[in-house]
Order: C-alpha cells, then sequence, then structure tokens
C-alpha cells in the first residue's frame, strides 16, 4: 500500500469523495464491505463494543480484498485512544466531538511527528512502518496521515475558525445527529436551526482552507454534499445496510 496516493495528499488537493462508517465490529462484514467497492471505510470505536484488536482485525481483513482508505474514529482524543490506531496503520483518524482549539492542537500533538507534534516514535517496530522495514515511514508519516476532528456541538462550532488555524489539523467534520443537542430538537434532522447552522459552518470551514467532511442527512445523496464543497462524505453504515436489507426481506413477507 505504500505506492498508493493517500487520502490526506487527494483531498488536500481537491478531491471528493465518500465512504461509510463500520459499527459492528467484525472483520468478515469490514471485508465485506470493502469487496463492495466503498472507496473509504470508517472503523468505529466510539459507539462500537470493540477492541483495538479488533479494530486491527477489520483493517486487515479490509486490506486484504480491496484498496479502500480505512480511517478509525477513537473512542476519544487521549494517547492511550489514538496511539495504538497510528501505529496499527491506518490512513487517517477521525476524533470525535472536539471543542476547542485546545483540544484540537493536544490532538496534533499526539498524531503528528516532530517538528509538528510529539508522536510517540514507535516506528522502528511498529505495524505502519511495516515493523521497522520501512525506513521511510517517519519521514512521510506527517504527509500521508489524515488527522480530522469532528465538530458536534455548538462549543466546537465557536471554534472553527481557530481551529482551521492549526497546523496538522486536514479536516474539519461536521455530525449533524449530535449538533442537534445544541441546536434544534434533539435528534430531529430536519430542523431549520439545524440546518441554517450546517449551512453557516460548511461555509466557515471552507474559508479557513482545511477539506470539509460530514454525514449525509436522509435523503440526501454524497453528490448533494460535494456540491456545497465536502471534500468527505459519509452515507451509509453496515448496520443501516443490514437492517434494510433484513427489511427488504422480511416485510414483503408479512401477513
Amino acid at each position: 500500500m505504500t505506492d498508493q496516493v493517500s487520502l490526506r495528499e487527494q483531498l488536500l488537493q481537491g478531491a471528493q469523495t465518500s465512504g461509510a462508517f463500520l459499527f459492528l465490529g467484525n472483520p468478515d462484514i469490514a471485508e465485506i464491505m470493502g469487496i463492495a467497492g466503498f472507496p473509504v471505510l470508517i472503523v468505529d470505536r466510539e459507539h462500537a463494543a470493540a477492541d483495538h484488536a479488533s479494530a486491527l482485525a477489520e483493517l486487515r481483513a479490509i486490506r486484504s480484498v480491496c484498496d479502500a482508505h480505512v480511517l478509525i474514529r477513537t473512542k476519544d482524543d487521549s494517547p492511550a485512544a489514538l496511539k495504538p490506531m497510528l501505529d496499527a496503520g491506518f490512513d487517517g483518524v477521525v476524533i470525535a466531538d472536539v471543542r476547542s482549539t485546545t483540544q484540537a492542537a493536544k490532538i496534533v500533538e499526539t498524531c503528528r511527528y516532530a517538528p509538528l507534534g510529539r508522536r510517540g516514535a514507535q516506528f522502528t517496530v511498529s505495524r505502519a512502518a511495516n515493523y521497522g522495514e520501512d525506513p521511510h515511514y517517519a519521514k512521510n508519516a506527517n504527509r500521508r496521515l489524515l488527522v480530522s476532528v469532528m465538530l458536534e456541538c455548538q462549543s466546537g462550532l465557536d471554534a472553527i475558525e481557530d481551529i482551521g488555524k492549526l497546523p496538522g489539523i486536514d479536516m474539519l467534520f461536521l455530525g449533524p445527529l449530535d449538533l442537534t443537542t445544541d441546536i434544534g430538537r434533539f435528534g430531529d434532522l430536519n430542523h431549520p436551526n439545524l440546518q441554517q447552522a450546517l449551512a453557516n459552518a460548511e461555509r466557515r470551514i471552507l474559508a479557513t482552507g482545511k477539506c470539509l467532511g460530514g454525514a449525509a442527512l436522509p435523503g440526501e445523496s454524497p453528490l448533494d454534499l460535494q456540491k456545497r464543497g465536502y471534500h468527505l462524505v459519509s452515507h451509509t453504515s453496515d448496520v443501516s445496510l443490514l437492517r434494510a436489507g433484513a427489511a427488504s426481506v422480511v416485510q414483503p413477507n408479512r401477513p
């Protein structure tokens, strides 16, 4: 995979793409999603009842069948959550519910090698560096690793411009469902206040020069968001597809 142009480099050059979240923590399902052809798959460890070892199993399963870019959403922004996944070899990290510039700066410190940060120098033995066999890994890691922060509350939105000034943060990713806690009505993705807040945040993020990421709302396609400038759009998940597939079989046969 070392000869593949990294997702970070593609997005920073203006590419637009879409992907799916993996919530079930199962490498077989991850493998099926890879075979299906999703260009980006995001392994979730914020909500999934699964551990680091199974996240690595999902990464290996996807890598065995396709060239999809694989990101990891960690359970929090702690070094304990981030460092093992960085050294596992994911193409990037997505950190949920970032609320301040101070928090974002600590994420940079954890995820980037010097001089941008203080990421632990485990490249002499880490899987990401082919267990130490890749002599160029450390030199290339800052260029190739995508670091994305999710904005999911009002304080995160308030910090857009300051977070956007931080070297080492590549993408600001809007999380609309959690934003309903502060904006509009909880759980109501159609509330006009939420729609207005998202439109305002999209404009401000693009103005910082950072990449814009987010989730498609019901009735929206990735193309709808890409027309508004989104670089990365999550538009489905393993759970959503399994639920829809099961319902399509069961419901027509109900009396």
